[in-house]
C-alpha cells in the first residue's frame, strides 16, 4: 500500500514516519488483505496538531478520519483510532450485504466557481461555468444506509438512488448537526 505524508507547518521526522506507517498497516491489513492507498496529513490547529488520514482501502471506499491532540503522535494515534473503526464498520457492511445485489449508478458531478466580482476575474459570457467534471458512482440503498455511507466517508452529502422507490435522493448533515433528507417530489 502507498502511504504519503504531508505536513503544513509540521515536520514530518523518521520516527512519526516509522509510526504512521506501523499503525496504517496495522489498522488497514486487519480489514482489507490489499488496501489501494492512504494519505496523512500534519497540521498546526492552534497551540494543537491535527492529523488527517485518509484511506483508500478498496475500490470505490474512500474513508476519512481526524485527530487533534498536543503532540502528532497522539494526534496521528486519535485519527487511526478513528479510521480503524470506520474500516471495521465497513468491512461489518460489507459482510452484511454479501449475496446482495451491489447496484451502483455512474452519473457526473460538477464543480461549480464561487461568484467572484467582475473586477477580481474577466468574465466570458459563453463560457460554461463547470470548471470541473467528474464521474461519481450513485449507490442504491435505503435512507439509513446513506447515512451510514455519508458518515463512513466523512462528508457533509451524500446523493443516493432510494431502493424504495428507486428515485434520486440526497442527505445531508445540517448546521445543527442533525440529518436532512431531500428527495424530489413525483
Amino acid at each position: 500500500m502507498k502511504i504519503t505524508l504531508s505536513g503544513k507547518q509540521v515536520d514530518i521526522s523518521d520516527k512519526l514516519r516509522a509510526r504512521v506507517e506501523e499503525g496504517i498497516n496495522a489498522s488497514t491489513s486487519k480489514y482489507f488483505s490489499a488496501p489501494i492507498s492512504c494519505s496523512v496529513a500534519f497540521s498546526k490547529d492552534g497551540e494543537d496538531f491535527r492529523a488527517e488520514v485518509t484511506v483508500h482501502p478498496a475500490r470505490n471506499i474512500v474513508l476519512k478520519g481526524t485527530g487533534i491532540a498536543a503532540d502528532p503522535y497522539s494526534a496521528f494515534d486519535n485519527a487511526n483510532e478513528h479510521i480503524s473503526t470506520r474500516l471495521r464498520r465497513q468491512k461489518t457492511k460489507l459482510n452484511d450485504h454479501k449475496g446482495k445485489t451491489g447496484l451502483v449508478e455512474m452519473a457526473h458531478e460538477a464543480v461549480f466557481p464561487l461568484t467572484e466580482t467582475e473586477d477580481e476575474m474577466s468574465i466570458d459570457e459563453s463560457a460554461p461555468l463547470t470548471i470541473a467534471e467528474t464521474d461519481a458512482n450513485i449507490k442504491v440503498c435505503t435512507v439509513s444506509e446513506a447515512v451510514m455511507y455519508m458518515d463512513l466517508a466523512d462528508e457533509c452529502a451524500l446523493m443516493f438512488r432510494n431502493s424504495a422507490n428507486n428515485r434520486i435522493s440526497m442527505v445531508y448533515r445540517r448546521k445543527d448537526g442533525n440529518i436532512g433528507w431531500v428527495e424530489p417530489a413525483e
